[in-house]
């Protein structure tokens, strides 16, 4: 073989090579940003009976050949070292733990991503747990509803506990999709941003749509656990800011879910949480 064949052949390799990255189709990471535990569990759901022992914060990351996706940024990672001068009493009271391992970088480096490889920044709701990290990511879009924008930089009284300033107060420099509905994020149907209010006044959930597992939806805190879906249970106040929306969202999810045969993971399901693949595994 020539040098001209030699070189024309790894031509051809690299360039199928290249052709195979770009077609590479989405994949879901789920991860958790620390943990809560030894809390009574009438906190997630009215009327709950004992504590809740050990609860995962769940957030995401999508691998998208359109972008990377980041669903919710779990808890604010300064909490590592000085939990109760960022969360107050609520430090203990929730039972946080975060270790260094915890870390945004750290967990995106389990898949090769750094902050600045986040594309989109797509928050259930802006409650501590949740909208902890958006500031690590300033050069990405911000995707939440208007109206938990504004619940978050002007909360009502009463329902400011669960809001940290200093969480969000990068926001107002982000560029921001604020939605005052759904959004189909890439336009394919392969990730769809649903309003789901009544856990905050601006709520919502994501389903994304995998080549191989079908439809999952993300509920973030629109449903708390399983048990709180399966028997129409919604949190108290503070943590539920319209029982009204709060019941129509949880009959939305079912709705989503039953239509795609759909899985879902909730925003602090200890078993189902147990039970899905952790990153750097994946749902492809």
């Amino acid at each position: 073989m020539t040098i001209k064949q030699i070189a024309l052949s790894l031509a051809i390799a690299l360039g199928l090579a290249s052709a195979a990255t770009a077609q590479e189709g989405p994949k879901l990471y789920v991860f958790t940003s620390g943990s809560l535990g030894g809390f009574p569990k009438v906190a997630l759901q009215m009327g709950g009976q004992g504590n809740i022992d050990w609860a995962p914060v769940s957030f995401y990351v999508l691998k998208h050949p359109k972008g990377n996706v980041i669903i919710d940024t779990g808890n604010n990672d300064k909490t590592i070292t000085d939990p109760e001068g960022w969360w107050g009493p609520l430090a203990k009271g929730f039972g946080l733990k975060m270790t260094k391992d915890d870390a945004i970088p750290a967990q995106l480096e389990k898949i090769g991503l750094k902050t600045d490889d986040i594309k989109f920044v797509v928050v259930g709701h802006l409650h501590l747990d949740h909208g902890g990290n958006v500031s690590q990511f300033p050069n990405a879009t911000l995707v939440a509803q208007n109206d938990e924008l504004k619940a978050a930089w002007w909360p009502d009284v009463g329902y400011s506990l669960y809001y940290i300033p200093g969480d969000f107060a990068d926001t107002k420099k982000m560029n921001i999709i604020r939605l005052e509905g759904d959004l189909d994020l890439f336009d394919d149907g392969s990730v769809r941003v649903m309003r789901a209010p009544g856990h905050t006044p601006g709520s919502q959930f994501v389903t994304v749509k995998l080549p191989k597992t079908g439809t999952v939806i993300l509920t973030s805190d629109v449903v708390y656990l399983k048990e709180n879906l399966d028997k129409n249970l919604i949190p108290p106040i503070p943590g539920t800011f319209n029982p009204s929306d709060a019941y129509r969202s949880y009959q939305r999810i079912r709705l989503v879910r039953d239509a795609n045969n759909a899985q879902i993971f909730y925003g602090h399901d200890p078993e189902v949480f147990k039970a899905t693949k952790h990153a750097p595994e994946f749902y492809d």
